[in-house]
């Protein structure tokens, strides 16, 4: 009996040992292997998605397809995004826009981006701002805010604030902060607007 139990011992001892060097061989070599074939069947999937988008913008009709959705992206910039040649003329956009809503006291003044909320520098789109100050009506301020809002290019509103007359029988001041997004000169800083 006592050479069955050392035999079944000396089994288990050697079985044990194998199984150990199996776990550690895979953990080792084959696990490695099998998360780099994985890897590279993913970007072998990516590689044949991008091939299909070529060969099938390769083809005339789509290419047309292609052309019509890239004038379509650059004419939504255009609602959002202020021209490189029309930004100087922009403070006298809205300069004529204030007459047109018969505002009193208008002023306009470039406001700096130091602000740590001011938009990153993008490659090819800057921000200006300008502060107003006027005095006018709760009317003509709604018809004025209304008429920035739906300015094409677009004008942003950011802040406003609206104080009471200290006389009687004079208007509310008013003053507003706009941001107005602008191309880039990739040759000059853009940081005041009207100014360039």
């Amino acid at each position: 009996m006592k050479v069955r139990n050392k035999y079944l011992m000396v089994t288990a001892v050697v079985w044990g040992v194998c199984l150990a060097l199996t776990a550690a061989s895979y953990a080792v070599i084959l696990r490695p292997h099998m998360d780099y074939g994985k890897a590279l069947e993913a970007k072998v999937a990516v590689c044949k998605e991008q091939y299909a988008q070529a060969v099938q913008a390769a083809k005339e009709k789509d290419q047309d397809r292609l052309v019509q959705q890239v004038e379509s992206l650059r004419n939504r910039v255009a609602d959002f995004v202020v021209s490189l040649q029309e930004a100087p003329d922009l403070a006298f956009k809205i300069g004529e826009l204030a007459n047109e809503a018969k505002l009193e006291s208008f002023g306009l003044r470039p406001v700096s981006n130091s602000r740590p909320e001011a938009l990153p520098d993008f490659e090819r789109i800057g921000e200006r701002r300008a502060a107003l100050t006027f005095s006018g009506g709760f009317r003509r301020f709604a018809a004025f805010l209304n008429t920035l809002e739906r300015h094409h290019p677009v004008i942003f509103v950011e802040t406003f604030t609206i104080t009471r007359p200290v006389e009687k029988d004079s208007e509310p001041q008013a003053s507003m902060e706009l941001a107005v997004l602008v191309e880039r000169d990739p040759t000059r800083d853009e940081s005041h607007l009207g100014t360039q």
